[in-house]
């Protein structure tokens, strides 16, 4: 059972641990606040590779990172490894007596370990991670520090998913960005409530506009210089009604005109919930004067 100190301790790193977005960040966080915790003299993040049985160094504590990833970690050896393998946490007072023990270790880092405390982070019964901490320096790891240590990990796991899926959103995002911003035709969309969320490089070189002008504009107001453009994306999504292949007239704002040709669409996911509405768009000007 936790006593004030721990469950204090406990309460004050979860506050913190999902302000974290970035997954090293994330893994040293971690591993500095459990050994400051448990007043440990060094320690491990290893990131898990089930697929490989690997574990890779990602965050230190008293030991150079780049000492500890000149050893190859397998999930075969070690008291870490077996933490892996098993997906159960040690807290051994005597490490140099246990035969799980890889002392190659104490070899390359010149650290002699004597007490270990080791866990897992599991998520959805997958091993994503291990925090591993060495030798208390005012004697051996407590039954308090070994499930606080227990309790803490089993909130990284979903710390780390969150980082995760942000990962994958932000280089969907960019994927996205890239793709329309290649596009030789204008591309503008809006969220459902009508305010620009996309304005590619084609679009802006046509309407003669910047990005900055009009992303999270409501349309009117970020196209006052072309309302009856503005208009028919506002109309698409109000009315819900698509059009394709039609063609309108626009006065620039220091005269002349362009004649462009557009179509309009829907954006919904899965469910078929409206999400928005986008234009897709041509100045045909110069082809109409051939």
């Amino acid at each position: 059972m936790l006593g004030t100190y721990h469950m204090s301790e406990l309460l004050e790193a979860l506050k913190d641990l999902h302000h974290f977005h970035e997954r090293h960040q994330l893994y040293q966080f971690i591993l500095d606040r459990c050994g400051d915790v448990l007043k440990a003299q060094g320690g491990t993040y290893y990131a898990v590779k089930e697929e490989t049985e690997e574990m890779i160094p990602e965050a230190s504590r008293g030991v150079d990172i780049k000492v500890l990833r000149e050893i190859p970690f397998k999930m075969t050896t070690g008291i870490a490894g077996w933490v892996a393998t098993t997906k159960k946490a040690l807290n051994v007072d005597n490490a140099q007596a246990d035969k799980r023990f890889n002392r190659a270790v104490d070899v390359v880092t010149g650290v002699k370990t004597r007490s270990v405390i080791c866990v897992p982070i599991v998520r959805k019964e997958r091993i994503l991670g291990i925090v591993e901490l060495v030798n208390r320096t005012d004697g051996i790891f407590r039954d308090p520090d070994f499930e606080f240590l227990q309790q803490l990990c089993a909130q990284v796991g979903v710390a780390i998913e969150n980082c995760t899926l942000l990962e994958e959103t932000q280089e969907l995002l960019a994927y996205t960005n890239s793709v329309i911003n290649s596009l030789t035709g204008g591309f503008l969309s809006t969220d459902g409530r009508g305010s620009v969320t996309r304005c590619n490089n084609a679009a802006c070189r046509i309407l003669g506009i910047t990005a900055d002008e009009v992303l999270k504009k409501p349309l009117l107001e970020a196209l006052p210089q072309y309302p009856a453009f503005a208009a028919i994306l506002d109309v698409t999504l109000k009315r819900e009604a698509p059009v394709a292949r039609q063609e309108i007239e626009l006065q620039k704002p220091h005269g002349g005109a362009m004649l462009i040709g557009y179509s309009t669409f829907l954006i919904r996911d899965d469910n078929q919930k409206l999400l928005g509405a986008a234009i897709t768009f041509l100045d045909l000007s110069n082809l109409k004067k051939k």
